[in-house]
């Protein structure tokens, strides 16, 4: 944005967290944070989600065991909801930029029995093969970076054809302000968002509302494959 004011031009320009930045304050909050999406209905949420990705046929059938990439993975929150109402079978591999994320991920993962391994990194320089998980999922990450679409096309490089990407971001709006000026990221219209997934080469995009709670009030979920 820039502004003239008598014989001068201002200008102001939105800063991103460096990676290190980012730990660090993931890295104080992993204490609290599990539990504070709990209070916040985000673990309900994500169970609903997925059921309702489950009963509007959005995702492929079966029960074998699925190998999942879970982006910025946090706490586990929205893997152990995918486990707990889909498939406890499943291979969790998550990734993220804060240690103390991943060691309370560990924590809760193994409580719950669920197959996994995770790594410090970051989601735009994965480590992974081409075409190596049968589904990526990512919950308030992407909104952490400064161009997305680097993100959603190395997520999209690690899937097996017609595997999912399933993404929840922070949705645009008063609420999202809120979460906006406090952690450092940007918000999401829908329509943003699904123009940034065809354009990253993803199909089938569809957007799947949350179940009542604060998360519809602040966050939107999107469903694209990779063809």
């Amino acid at each position: 944005m820039e502004w003239t004011v008598g014989w001068w031009q201002v200008s102001v320009q939105r800063v991103y967290p460096t990676n290190s930045e980012l730990a660090k304050t993931y890295n104080q909050a992993a204490g609290w944070w599990h539990q504070h999406l709990q209070i916040l209905g985000y673990g309900r949420a994500y169970r609903q989600l997925w059921r309702s990705l489950r009963k509007g046929g959005y995702l492929p059938h079966g029960t074998e065991h699925k190998n999942i990439c879970d982006c910025g993975i946090g706490t586990a929150a929205f893997s152990l909801a995918f486990a707990q109402t889909l498939n406890p079978n499943v291979n969790i591999v998550g990734i993220d930029l804060s240690l103390e994320m991943l060691k309370t991920a560990q924590v809760k993962l193994a409580k719950g029995h669920i197959q996994h391994q995770l790594c410090q990194s970051d989601v735009r320089t994965l480590t992974f093969e081409n075409s190596v998980f049968d589904a990526v999922i990512s919950a308030h990450m992407l909104e952490h970076l400064p161009k997305p679409k680097e993100g959603l096309k190395e997520m999209f490089r690690v899937l097996r054809p017609g595997a999912p990407l399933i993404l929840v971001v922070t949705r645009s709006g008063i609420l999202g302000s809120l979460i906006q000026w406090h952690w450092g990221n940007r918000c999401f219209s829908p329509n943003e968002l699904v123009t940034l997934m065809k354009e990253a080469g993803f199909s089938n995009l569809n957007v799947i509302p949350f179940p009542l709670g604060l998360a519809r009030f602040t966050s939107s979920a999107h469903i694209g494959f990779r063809p």
